[in-house]
């Protein structure tokens, strides 16, 4: 697994690159039946495929069974199920969002926040549209802050909460998975892989939530 070099202070900063497609757009894009490249590196599999064409078939089934897209246990099946967030972020796919803006707005929509919000997401799909932080792990951050942001009313004990949060959240991504976007534990070259890798890291931004909500005083 590849250590990042970004600091928190960094991707804030990158906050004001240019998005690298709407959800308009990219919607329109999957209707006509665009191709590959029209969509962002983590909606479109040929992406990822030099991963597995350097790997080959073996380094494939490696990923498959231990990656972030591999099948689920019989308890992530459980936990799925009953996991609001990971339902709701399933029905995002395919319509037209990035990773990044899909785990956004299951959070603002599970949890009853504006969904105004969502496009501050915009430009972290694909990793930040540079193979960089997993858009996943972005929209994972962005959603501990919002909600954090609606519960705390005192602001020292919302930055100390969620700052906690988040290093829990950054810190099971560099243990299980590859901070970095495309790495060889995301790669998903079919829909049922990329659906069950947003799943999981939901069922994780979830378990950080909640955990995060119970200190509300």
């Amino acid at each position: 697994m590849k250590p990042s070099k970004i600091s928190r202070r960094s991707f804030v900063n990158a906050l004001p690159l240019t998005v690298l497609a709407t959800p308009a757009g990219l919607s329109g894009a999957l209707s006509r039946g665009a191709p590959d490249e029209a969509l962002p590196p983590c909606m479109n599999p040929s992406a990822f495929s030099s991963n597995a064409d350097r790997a080959g078939e073996a380094g494939v089934q490696e990923v498959d069974q231990h990656g972030f897209a591999g099948p689920f246990s019989p308890e992530e099946e459980a936990a799925v199920a009953a996991s609001p967030l990971a339902r709701e972020i399933a029905g995002l796919h395919g319509q037209g969002y990035s990773c990044s803006e899909m785990m956004l707005l299951a959070v603002l929509r599970v949890y009853g926040l504006p969904e105004n919000h969502v496009g501050a997401a915009g430009v972290f799909g694909g990793g930040i549209a540079r193979g960089d932080l997993c858009g996943l792990l972005t929209g994972g951050l962005m959603a501990i802050g919002l909600t954090a942001d609606a519960w705390f009313q005192d602001r020292r004990a919302m930055r100390a909460a969620s700052r906690e949060a988040s290093n829990t959240y950054w810190d099971w991504w560099a243990a299980v998975g590859d901070i970095h976007c495309p790495g060889p534990m995301e790669s998903h070259p079919t829909t049922e892989m990329f659906v069950r890798m947003t799943q999981r890291t939901g069922l994780k931004v979830e378990e950080v939530i909640r955990g995060m909500r119970a200190k509300v005083g």
